[in-house]
């Protein structure tokens, strides 16, 4: 009986070692009972009760490995946490950057997977939690700082801008093809010095770049700005 005891005690030391592995979680209340019931095991063995030394060491590794098990839980959980906080910066950074407007489809996928993580994580669902939100990251991956397209264009001399609506349709920022000048002709025919010359421009006169493919367009188009063309930003 002597030996089973003394087997048992070095069984529950060692499983007692296992959680300080995850020091943040160790003081939890099964490793505290744990702990407990092993100092009345080791007590119980000193004093030649080896029956109780037993009884106790068992409660003392049953409680170990609760305590394992808890620490394991509050691991995951904190992987799940983390992972949920990272999605939830990234999905606001990419709102920063226009997201919504730009990448539509990966913003809208985005959320909808940051409020499944969030679901899953106050239903103690950890694993859920965790995977939607590095989904939701994964999403946000193909987002990166675009500069909007231009809306207008400043017309300006000639020579040398030789600016026309055959030339401005051409350049990569507009459309990125001068059979396209007619977009712009319609859209400012209205206002030129002769409506029906759509190759009388006058310097200073603003032209309006209209969307033909849903792109987003915002201010001026500057001339020492460099664009992502306008072919990489429609489908």
């Amino acid at each position: 009986m002597k030996k089973i005891a003394c087997s048992i005690l070095i069984a529950v030391c060692l499983s007692g070692l296992l959680p300080l592995a995850a020091a943040t979680y160790d003081n939890n209340e099964y490793q505290r009972k744990s702990r407990a019931y092993s100092a009345l095991a080791a007590q119980a063995y000193d004093d030649g009760d080896y029956t109780a030394a037993v009884d106790y060491a068992n409660e003392a590794e049953k409680n170990a490995k609760l305590s394992a098990e808890f620490i394991q839980g509050m691991l995951v959980r904190s992987d799940a946490e983390k992972a949920l906080y990272a999605a939830r910066t990234r999905y606001a950074w990419a709102k920063g950057l226009k997201a919504d407007v730009y990448f539509p489809g990966a913003y809208e996928s985005a959320g909808e997977s940051i409020d499944a993580s969030a679901a899953a994580f106050a239903m103690e669902s950890w694993a859920e939690a965790k995977a939607s939100a590095q989904a939701a990251l994964d999403a946000l991956s193909v987002v990166k700082e675009i500069v909007p397209l231009p809306a207008t264009w400043k017309v300006e001399l000639w020579n040398p801008s030789k600016d026309c609506l055959w030339n401005i349709a051409a350049n990569p920022a507009v459309y990125g093809n001068p059979l396209m000048w007619e977009k712009l002709y319609e859209a400012n025919k209205k206002n030129l010095a002769q409506p029906s010359n759509p190759n009388l421009l006058l310097p200073g006169q603003i032209i309006t770049i209209p969307s033909v493919k849903g792109e987003y367009r915002e201010g001026a188009y500057d001339r020492d700005r460099k664009y992502e063309p306008f072919k990489n930003q429609v489908k």
